[in-house]
């Protein structure tokens, strides 16, 4: 089924079009909704929302990119979104901690784990992942296309709305940034 097809049968409310769009695009829609939510049920709740937006919208693709691409740019808007409203979220949770009767006696977020577990490698990507995530949102919007998505540059351009040169800049600057915080906690990536 060509773009072209898949949108017209979205529009026609086709069940077979609505099926190969899921099957098609949501292992995608999910895994990109997880790079920036950093949790697997926030990441399928999204995606839910994320295709409810795609069929309801479906007439407004443009055809002048890929469908594909298309689909990226919704999920990384949506997925930003829901990023920034957790974020709200964390620190409206933090002031009524701090504010309330300090009753709840469960370890913050912020303080570190008392003991050194055997699952190092589970402490290095938690540390990747706050890296990552303390990225300009630029630079981290095309370092996870890059990088985790795998995707072409120009196809970044498309979804970002960028020049070639822009983007390649953008990814720069994010592995200069990623080198120079993991560089704290490994001496690996410490600069010669």
């Amino acid at each position: 089924m060509t773009d072209t097809e898949l949108i017209q049968g979205i529009l026609r409310r086709d069940r077979q079009a609505f099926q190969y769009l899921l099957e098609k695009y949501q292992k995608q829609v999910v895994k990109t909704a997880f790079y920036f939510t950093g949790n697997m049920e926030d990441a399928e709740d999204l995606s839910q929302d994320i295709f409810l937006e795609i069929i309801t919208s479906a007439a407004s693709f443009r055809h002048s990119a890929a469908l594909s691409t298309w689909i990226y740019r919704i999920t990384v808007n949506r997925s930003l979104n829901q990023v920034k409203r957790n974020k709200r979220r964390v620190i409206f949770q933090r002031l009524a901690h701090l504010f309330g009767d300090g009753t709840d006696n469960r370890r913050s977020a912020l303080e570190p784990a008392s003991s050194i577990t055997p699952a190092e490698e589970n402490e290095k990507r938690i540390l990747l992942n706050n890296a990552i995530n303390s990225l300009p949102e630029n630079q981290r919007i095309a370092f996870v296309l890059s990088k985790y998505e795998d995707l072409p540059y120009k196809e970044i351009c498309e979804i970002m709305n960028l020049s070639l040169s822009s983007v390649e800049s953008l990814i720069h600057r994010a592995k200069i940034n990623l080198q120079n915080k993991l560089s704290v906690h490994f001496p690996e990536f410490k600069k010669n």
